[in-house]
């Protein structure tokens, strides 16, 4: 009896040693399989790898300015009642009924007898005739006070040659100096100096057509020659 309790108490005290073994390989397994690797891509090598686009920016077509053909000069100028802006012995600056401003050359031959041979003085409203020069540019012929109540106060008078004879259009074509306009004849405006007939104007006539202006509105108010009045 006493021999079996022994074989009992060996028994159960090996299966106790051979569980303690499986148990503590388990536990030495577990922690090797449970470490991680810190090798990975650093955060520095991840920004380098990428590829850098450079976003592409379309530019807006520019126009390009067309150069206007050269106009051979013609003998002409330009007259208008308007408030003098500056002004010197050799140059007066002036406003036009159109809102265009215009540099004027003074000269020797300039009739400032309207002044008693002195200039205007700036902001008074002078009545100005000019003729054109080669270059573009005018010389003031005659300078003048303005008369109040002078029905031209918003007109622009233009001498020059007509291009090319007017048609059924009623479009007349010109040439101030080596500036080129283009307008079209009113069905009111006075022609008397072509007998009313808008087509009798034929090329290389000299004229002399006031255009009123009064706001966005430009009116032909007549065609006639040059020296009229």
């Amino acid at each position: 009896m006493l021999l079996r309790r022994f074989q009992g108490t060996l028994i159960c005290l090996a299966g106790l040693l051979l569980m303690f073994l499986v148990t503590a390989c388990s536990s030495v397994a577990g922690t090797g399989s449970g470490q991680t690797s810190n090798t990975g891509t650093t955060p520095t090598a991840a920004a380098t790898s990428q590829t850098q686009m450079t976003p592409t920016t379309t530019q807006a077509a520019t126009a390009t300015p067309t150069q206007a053909p050269t106009v051979a000069f013609k003998a002409g100028g330009i007259s208008f009642i308007g408030p003098v802006k500056s002004i010197n012995s050799s140059s007066l600056v002036m406003s036009a009924p159109n809102g265009q401003t215009f540099t004027l050359k003074i000269t020797p031959q300039t009739d400032r007898s309207g002044y008693g041979g002195s200039l205007p003085t700036v902001g008074s409203s002078v009545d100005m005739d000019s003729a054109a020069n080669p270059d573009g540019s005018y010389s003031a012929t005659i300078l003048k006070p303005a008369r109040a109540g002078d029905p031209d106060v918003n007109v622009i008078a233009y001498t020059g040659i007509t291009t090319s004879a007017v048609g059924p259009d009623r479009v007349i074509h010109m040439v101030d100096g080596i500036k080129s306009y283009t307008f079209t004849i009113s069905p009111t405006a006075n022609l008397a100096d072509f007998g009313g007939n808008a087509q009798s104007i034929g090329v290389n006539a000299s004229v002399k057509v006031k255009v009123q202006y009064n706001g966005s509105t430009t009116t032909v108010v007549s065609v006639g020659n040059p020296n009229g009045a």
